[in-house]
């Protein structure tokens, strides 16, 4: 609309802001409310709001401002509906059936990552509205998928509500008191910060070689692929090795491998790279959230979660930020190598601390 890159990333800015301010009232909220409703009253909301930018554009009277707002209001549904999803499926899958559930939906959100943006490209070409248009009816679809689920997203409520910040405080003490929960969300929190480094590395080191846009797409898709390969055996992993073991040795792998994305020059062994680092990631994600599920009390399920969120998705500006100074400082090889010794100071640390050693206590 406006020919701006500064414009675009003002719009993008806005539409990841609440992913930091919303994350932990929107916890406490979906801990106390019937999570299915909540859950439908965002994806109607969404479908009217992003149903509105082709209607404006079709009237002539589409604005920067409107859409602007519509990012804001995406995100910040965005950011309750996934808390909602998270606290759900502890409710409506059996508790043996949580690894095969979290693989699938790894899965699933790895190959709509993939996909998304090529697919976003083709929609764009057809018109600058039809991408609004298509994830608007996308919502539709979600709708339908929520109304035909009659299983409780929730456990029967017992007891007042507390004022919400009372209840944010008792996810946060909670999650406090579980010493293998916190410090392996903070680890997580703190490599996806490198990971925005290591993305930014593999960019301008490529385009350094003389890569075209087009092959830069496909190295990166590695990311992708490897997420995908990662969902689909994770859940048959997490069943049979320990959550702390599964932990410890993706940060070593990511310690040995991180460095090497500045150099490798093979546009092949670098898909091979980023694609193993996305697969232990995945599997990762799959292996610790089957604990998530066997150790958080349903009523709190959704307030511990949005502490997590808040600190991985805020991670994400800083590496973004982080990333960008050290690329221009140092240029990508060295970049690569500081967020190698990122990696290894968080192993290092993650690895050193007795909990993770010792790995979570299930009750039997």
């Amino acid at each position: 609309m406006t020919g701006s890159a500064a414009t675009a990333g003002i719009v993008g800015f806005v539409g990841t802001l609440p992913y930091i301010l919303f994350q932990l009232p929107a916890g406490a909220m979906m801990d106390r409310v019937n999570r299915r409703r909540l859950m439908i009253a965002c994806d109607l909301i969404r479908l009217t709001a992003l149903g509105s930018i082709p209607v404006a554009a079709l009237l002539g009277g589409l604005t920067i401002v409107q859409v602007v707002i519509v990012a804001f209001i995406e995100g910040t549904m965005f950011v309750v509906f996934r808390l909602g999803e998270v606290s759900a499926v502890r409710i409506v899958v059996p508790p043996e059936q949580y690894p095969a559930a979290l693989s699938q939906n790894e899965a699933r959100l790895r190959a709509a990552t993939l996909l998304g943006n090529p697919i976003g490209g083709f929609l764009f070409d057809v018109g600058r509205t039809a991408p609004f248009l298509a994830d608007a009816l996308s919502y539709v679809i979600s709708l339908a998928t929520l109304l035909l689920i009659r299983t409780p997203f929730e456990e029967a409520r017992t007891g007042q509500s507390q004022p919400m910040l009372k209840e944010i405080q008792e996810g946060i003490r909670w999650l406090w008191g579980q010493p293998y929960i916190l410090i392996v969300n903070l680890a997580a929190s703190v490599t996806n910060a490198f990971f925005q480094v290591v993305i930014l590395v593999v960019i301008v080191a490529e385009r350094d070689r003389g890569a075209s846009a087009s092959l830069i797409g496909l190295v990166l898709a590695g990311f992708g692929i490897g997420g995908v390969i990662g969902s689909l055996t994770g859940g048959w992993l997490s069943q049979r090795v320990r959550s702390n073991l599964v932990v410890i040795t993706t940060l070593w792998l990511w310690v040995a491998m991180t460095p090497l994305v500045g150099v490798v020059g093979n546009p092949i062994l670098l898909v091979a790279l980023l694609g193993t680092l996305a697969m232990v990631g995945a599997i990762w994600n799959i292996s610790v959230g089957t604990i998530y599920m066997r150790l958080i009390p349903d009523r709190l399920i959704a307030r511990v979660s949005s502490v997590g969120s808040l600190t991985a998705f805020g991670a994400l500006p800083l590496g973004a930020l982080a990333g960008g100074l050290l690329v221009q400082a140092f240029g990508p090889a060295t970049a690569g190598l500081i967020a190698g010794a990122g990696m290894l100071v968080v192993a290092a640390l993650t690895t050193a601390a007795p909990s993770v050693r010792k790995g979570p206590v299930l009750a039997p």
